[in-house]
């Protein structure tokens, strides 16, 4: 009996130690949800201190890259008709190290979606930006890029197409880029 009352003093002690562990380690999490829209958020690993965000009301999530060390601000920016196209975009700010602020943009509906380089093109032309795009390969997407450095201070602009849908990835790193878009769910 006094076995029992031992074993299953220390399995709460663990249980509890664990589960407080567990919620100090999300409390930034916690935090930066709490200004975002049901049905986006940011998730962190149990061990290892890796970051997500996850985006159901637009239906794709991607890592964070290590580097950061986390996130400091996350913002969504709901529909929105831009060119004739529906757009919603996050952008997100890590916490350390260059490249660290990054801009997700979806686009759907309206115009003519099947060639990204020229669709990528057009806008570029309707916002004003100046840029040569290049055409490349990226896990399962083909991708089209460009530097912007009239406007946007030499930020890359990386775009690819899944499904009904285009996504432009704004950071000033490729490594960044890339990481993101292999390691998401889109």
């Amino acid at each position: 009996m006094i076995k029992k009352i031992i074993l299953s003093v220390l399995f709460l002690s663990f249980f509890g130690g664990g589960f407080f562990y567990w919620w100090d380690s999300q409390a930034d999490v916690r935090e930066l949800n709490k200004t975002l829209p049901k049905g986006v958020s940011v998730a962190k690993s149990l061990f290892g201190n890796e970051y997500k965000v996850i985006n159901k009301i637009d239906g794709y999530e991607f890592k964070v890259p290590k580097g950061w060390r986390g996130v400091r601000e996350v913002e969504y920016i709901p529909n929105r008709t831009e060119g004739g196209y529906t757009a919603t975009s996050i952008g997100i700010e890590g916490n350390e190290g260059a490249g660290r602020i990054i801009s997700v943009d979806r686009y759907k509906s309206g115009g003519d979606m099947s060639n990204i380089k020229s669709w990528a093109e057009t806008n570029f032309k309707t916002f004003e930006l100046v840029g040569d795009f290049k055409e490349d390969t990226i896990g399962e997407f083909d991708v089209v890029k460009t530097e912007e450095n009239v406007h946007l201070g030499g930020m890359l602009i990386y775009v690819f197409k899944k499904d009904k849908a285009i996504y432009a990835i704004v950071n000033g790193s490729e490594e960044f880029i890339k990481y993101i878009i292999l390691n998401g769910k889109w």
